[in-house]
């Protein structure tokens, strides 16, 4: 990755980190889950057609195109947001942000059989290893700590990332005909379609909308589910699946330490082994040091020639 690619992976890192203390928020003051998800839709939709107008040519596309946008919407955005709801007042948010990154061993998984270019051997995958050690290292204490809380919250997480892990390498696959800023336009527009309609019918907008309520909606809106949404296009399309899905791994020590200050809860000794272990991984995947400005990309980072999604 170059150094754009890095400044873009760390900034979502820090978007995302956050969001799951800003679900925890909302879904303690009383906001249902589907509620949730449709606010963060909507917002989002909103903070992207600024940029969807400026790239409004790119959304002449084929029915085939838009057909596909839908599916992505359910299954990358309706879906896995309604199961971080669900999850998010049972289980604490640092332990959300840690489950959360095992969506690159989704990735590499699938990226195999589907993605041939994008093969992991080597250090690369040595990197991964790595990174899902750090993971498994910061969710010893942590999960050991749930107590009442049900382990299928767990694997509800686990199936939400299968579903990010899914459609990074469809996106990557077959959609890279299609502007970034369509991309997230699409898929978030088609989730607050399916997801708006069910929250009204259910009353899951109701809640105890207090001002620090109302300043996570609006953050995990506008930022974390428009904005930042339309860099991780980017970063899939520039970087590829593999390589962009990483900012996973650095988001569990900004959800861990957002929540340690926010709401009090306890970083162990395995934050900080984990920590170096998933910036380690992280190092051995990208290959750094990273590239110089005006040297020739890596195959990795050109994205796929039309209609290979």
């Amino acid at each position: 990755m170059n150094s754009r690619q890095l400044s873009v992976l760390g900034i979502l890192a820090l978007i995302w980190g956050c969001s799951f203390l800003f679900i925890r928020v909302i879904v303690d003051a009383g906001v249902g889950a589907i509620g949730m998800s449709s606010l963060r839709t909507l917002l989002g939709f909103l903070s992207l057609l600024p940029f969807a107008w400026f790239s409004r040519e790119g959304f002449r596309q084929s029915r085939r195109t838009w057909l596909s946008l839908a599916g992505l919407g359910l299954l990358n955005f309706a879906v896995p947001w309604t199961i971080f709801g669900v999850v998010g007042s049972r289980i604490p948010s640092g332990v959300s942000s840690i489950a959360n990154s095992t969506a690159p061993l989704w990735i590499a998984l699938l990226a195999v059989p589907f993605l041939g270019q994008e093969r992991v051997r080597g250090l690369k995958a040595a990197g991964l290893a790595l990174g899902f050690l750090g993971v498994i290292l910061l969710m010893v204490e942590d999960l050991a700590n749930l107590r009442g809380s049900s382990p299928v919250s767990i694997a509800l997480v686990l199936v939400a990332t299968l579903s990010y892990g899914a459609s990074a390498v469809y996106i990557r696959k077959h959609m890279a005909h299609v502007p970034p800023v369509i991309l997230a336009t699409g898929q978030v527009g088609f989730a607050a379609v399916y997801l708006a309609p069910l929250a009204i019918a259910s009353g899951s907008y109701a809640g105890d909308w207090q001002p620090n309520v109302v300043a996570s909606a609006l953050a995990l809106g506008f930022l974390g589910s428009g904005v930042a949404v339309a860099a991780y296009m980017w970063l899939i399309q520039s970087a590829g699946a593999v390589s962009a899905s990483l900012v996973t791994y650095l988001i569990p020590p900004v959800g861990v330490l957002a929540g340690w200050l926010a709401l009090d809860e306890r970083i162990g000794w395995n934050m900080l082994a984990g920590l170096v272990c998933i910036l380690g991984g992280v190092g051995l995947v990208q290959g750094l040091p990273v590239r110089r400005a005006g040297a020739p990309e890596t195959p990795e980072a050109v994205p796929l020639a039309a209609g290979g999604d």
